[in-house]
C-alpha cells in the first residue's frame, strides 16, 4: 500500500498511467475514489496521482486539532511530489481540494505546470451561514459519527443534486462520506474550512499568478459560482468553463464533460510550453 509521512502524518496515495504528471486534490469528505472517473479518462496519456488528504480515508487522521490547516494541507501537497520526485507538474483540485491546489500554486508556482481549479471557493459569499453549516456537519460528527454525518451531508446542495441522479449515485456519494474518520473530518470541518481564507482575499496574489489556469464550475453551484468569475477576472489569461446542468460536483456529475475540459486544457498548457522552450532566451541589450 502506497504511503509517504507528510508533516508527522501518513498518507495514502495512488499513481496511474504514464506520461506528464497530473496531481489531483479531491473535496471535503469525498476521498480519493471520486477522482476514479478522471483517472480512467485521463491516465493514458497522464501519470495521474491522487491521494486521501490528511483526516481522509485511509490517510492518517491525527488527533490534536493543531494538525489541521491549510497551509499544512499545502505542505502535504508539496511533500507527496517531493516522495515521488516530481519537481514540476499540473495541480488540480475540486472544492476544498481547489482550494489546496489554488494556495499551492501561490505558494510554490515554479513547481506547477498547470492549474485547474474546480467548483471552488463556497463560504467566500455568506460566511456566516457556511460557518454555521460547516459547526453543525462537525456536530454531528461528535454526536453520531459519520454515519450521522453522512445523512447531514447528504441532505445539502453540494452533495444533494448528485444523490439525485439516482440510488447508484447515491450510494456511492455515500460510501465515500462514510469512509473517513470523524474526527478528522470534523477537524477538517472546524480547521480548515472556517478558517481558510476566501477566495476573495487571495485577489492581490491571483493578479499576479503566472501559472496556465482552468477554472471549472457547474451551472448550479451557487457558493461558487460567482467567486469562479470573480477568479476568471483576476487570473491573468484564465479560461473559465462553466458546465450546464449540473452542481458543486462536477467531475461526478458530468464526468465525460470534466474530463474532456481537463484533458483539452491540460494538452494546450502543454503544446504552448513546449513552443516557449523551442524559443530563443532574449539576449538582453549591451549597456
Amino acid at each position: 500500500m502506497p504511503r509517504l509521512t507528510a508533516n508527522g502524518a501518513s498518507l495514502y496515495y495512488e499513481v496511474a498511467g504514464h506520461g506528464p504528471p497530473l496531481l489531483l486534490v479531491h473535496g471535503f469528505a469525498c476521498g480519493i475514489r471520486c477522482w476514479d472517473p478522471q483517472v480512467r479518462a485521463l491516465s493514458a496519456s497522464w501519470r495521474v496521482v491522487t491521494y486521501d488528504v490528511r483526516g481522509h480515508g485511509i490517510s492518517e487522521a491525527p488527533r490534536h486539532a493543531a494538525a489541521y490547516s491549510q497551509p499544512i494541507f499545502v505542505e502535504d501537497l508539496r511533500a507527496l511530489l517531493e516522495h515521488l520526485g516530481i519537481r514540476r507538474a499540473a495541480i488540480g483540485g475540486l472544492s476544498m481540494g481547489g482550494n489546496i491546489a489554488l494556495n499551492f500554486a501561490l505558494t510554490y508556482p515554479k513547481a506547477v505546470s498547470a492549474l485547474v481549479v474546480a467548483d471552488t471557493g463556497a463560504g467566500s459569499d455568506e460566511a456566516a451561514d457556511w460557518i454555521a453549516t460547516v459547526d453543525s456537519l462537525a456536530e454531528a460528527l461528535d454526536r453520531g459519527g459519520v454515519e450521522a454525518f453522512a445523512d447531514a451531508a447528504i441532505a445539502l446542495p453540494l452533495f444533494a443534486r448528485y444523490a439525485a441522479q439516482g440510488p447508484t449515485a447515491e450510494r456511492f456519494i455515500r460510501s465515500c462520506l462514510m469512509c473517513h474518520s470523524a474526527r478528522g473530518i470534523a477537524h477538517t470541518a472546524r480547521e480548515v474550512l472556517v478558517k481558510r481564507p476566501s477566495v476573495y482575499a487571495l485577489g492581490p496574489r491571483l493578479r499576479k499568478l503566472a501559472v496556465p489556469t482552468l477554472l471549472i464550475v457547474g451551472e448550479h453551484d451557487e457558493p461558487c459560482v460567482k467567486v469562479h468569475r470573480f477568479m476568471a477576472e483576476v487570473i491573468p489569461r484564465a479560461r473559465h468553463v462553466l458546465i450546464p446542468g449540473v452542481g458543486h460536483l462536477t467531475n461526478l456529475e458530468a464526468p465525460q464533460a470534466f474530463s474532456r475540459a481537463l484533458a483539452s486544457f491540460l494538452r494546450a498548457a502543454d503544446s504552448a510550453a513546449k513552443v516557449r522552450r523551442r524559443q530563443p532566451a532574449r539576449r538582453r541589450p549591451n549597456r
